[in-house]
């Protein structure tokens, strides 16, 4: 059945390939902080607080050492449809969807990009930590133009 083998190798690597891209996941996976580059301004992801992802439809992957990078980002023309994460403010090593993110404005908080912004997971944590600091809930309809 398989008297010449020259191609086998081959099939197996395509089949191998396949299943990799076709197999991953479609849900964030954190960056290297420290090494890792924000897509929209270059600078090193080094605060796990603030930190945001965009993945595309195709399966890209786009870090961001900011919620307002992610922002602006997206408003360019490099970006494409996909879905967005950002890191929990007080639980950095976990990530929420935007849908479920309740984004909160504040000056005491010394994100990247001076904005303020960081991502809490439920609108109850988020109003706890404005119990303690000034500030607001943030949507997009609060945004300026960066």
């Amino acid at each position: 059945m398989f008297q010449n083998r020259s191609g086998f190798p081959v099939i197996i690597l395509l089949l191998v390939v396949s299943v990799s891209v076709f197999c991953s996941k479609r849900e964030p996976i954190l960056p290297e902080f420290g090494r890792e580059l924000c897509a929209h301004c270059s600078m090193a992801i080094v605060d796990k607080r603030f930190h945001a992802q965009l993945l595309t439809e195709k399966g890209r992957r786009y870090y961001f050492d900011s919620i307002e990078c992610s922002h602006s980002f997206e408003k360019s023309a490099r970006y494409s449809s996909g879905s967005v994460w950002f890191a929990d403010f007080e639980n950095p090593d976990h990530m929420i969807s935007e849908d479920m993110a309740v984004l909160v404005n504040s000056s005491e908080l010394r994100s990247p990009m001076g904005e303020g912004l960081a991502a809490f997971s439920s609108m109850e944590r988020a109003k706890g930590f404005l119990n303690t600091h000034k500030g607001s809930i943030w949507s997009r309809n609060n945004e300026k133009d960066h």
